[in-house]
């Protein structure tokens, strides 16, 4: 089985909120788009196009299948100013720094906030408990600079539809280009926030310059940050933080006696992964996989 790499380059048009955690009334945001997001667009795109001839959850499970584990997967993607220099996190004896930026720099450059609360229609007042703050990266900085994302998608060169039509990056029966030229990511997405605009793509041999060699392998060098979550595993050693992977996801909820009381988008919670995150340090080489939603186990 052959796969090609893509490297895409996205361009922010607008706010982009990767939920992370709540601090009080402050709703956190990660610093880069994790590859989950980026398949949950891309997702949305492909089914939106491709005829539905089944129930509408299962049209979406079966498009999602073909993006996470069987024709498609998608790296997590990273901001960058110079798409040639995208920020990765990594763990220094000087603390966590992005590129060459240090954490209070980066945040300082791109991490913004935005406050908002409901409105009692009949006082004009703000309802109770309702105010919050969300954090975003910025699609604009400073000197008016824009603010891209850099990330992979890896396509199966035999990728079929469920329809039995190829699909391809540009040169098959469904033009995944076209279809994911614009996307949206995150959250507040009702407000606006979360476009992205392709600005180009080229083929690659590498995921963030570190060596892919028999897809889906990827070798990382002793002393290197990882560009993605790891799933902790006994026979790795790294350095950095670890933290569990867990969201919501479409499903049911059932009673005990096995009655459906609830269904639909993030009514199922995902069994929790511990995962070594982003730019924790490897401490020794090894092929490592990656999986599902960009995932490296």
């Amino acid at each position: 089985m052959k796969w090609t790499a893509y490297r895409l380059v996205y361009q922010a048009k607008s706010p982009i909120h990767i939920g992370w955690h709540t601090l009080g009334y402050i709703k956190l945001t990660r610093y880069y788009i994790t590859g989950k997001s980026m398949w949950g667009a891309m997702t949305a795109n492909l089914a939106r196009v491709l005829p539905i001839n089944k129930k509408l959850d299962e049209h979406y499970k079966e498009i999602g299948n073909i993006l996470m584990n069987r024709d498609i997967l998608v790296s997590y993607f990273y901001p960058a100013l110079d798409p040639d220099m995208p920020l990765l996190p990594r763990f220094t004896q000087d603390g966590l720094k992005y590129g060459e930026c240090t954490a209070s720099e980066f945040e300082r450059l791109f991490i913004k906030s935005y406050g908002q609360t409901a409105v009692l229609p009949e006082s004009n007042t703000a309802e109770d408990e309702t105010l919050h703050e969300s954090e975003y990266i910025a699609s604009i900085v400073e000197d008016n600079k824009p603010v891209c994302f850099v990330g992979y998608v890896f396509i199966n060169d035999d990728a079929k539809n469920v329809d039995d039509r190829t699909i391809g990056w540009d040169d098959k029966d469904i033009r995944l280009k076209d279809i994911v030229k614009e996307i949206f990511v995150g959250g507040d997405r009702k407000y606006g926030w979360g476009r992205l605009a392709l600005d180009s793509f080229t083929t690659a041999n590498d995921m963030f310059d570190f060596k892919v060699d028999k897809f889906p392998e990827i070798t990382i060098p002793a002393g290197k940050p990882i560009p993605a979550h790891l799933v902790i595993n006994d026979d790795l050693k790294l350095k950095g933080d670890i933290e569990p992977l867990v969201g919501r996801e479409w499903g049911d909820v059932k009673d005990k006696n096995d009655k459906v009381i609830r269904k639909g988008f993030g009514q199922h919670i995902t069994k929790a992964k511990i995962c070594w995150m982003p730019g924790s340090i490897i401490e020794e080489e090894k092929p490592l996989r990656i999986g599902d939603y960009g995932i490296i186990e």
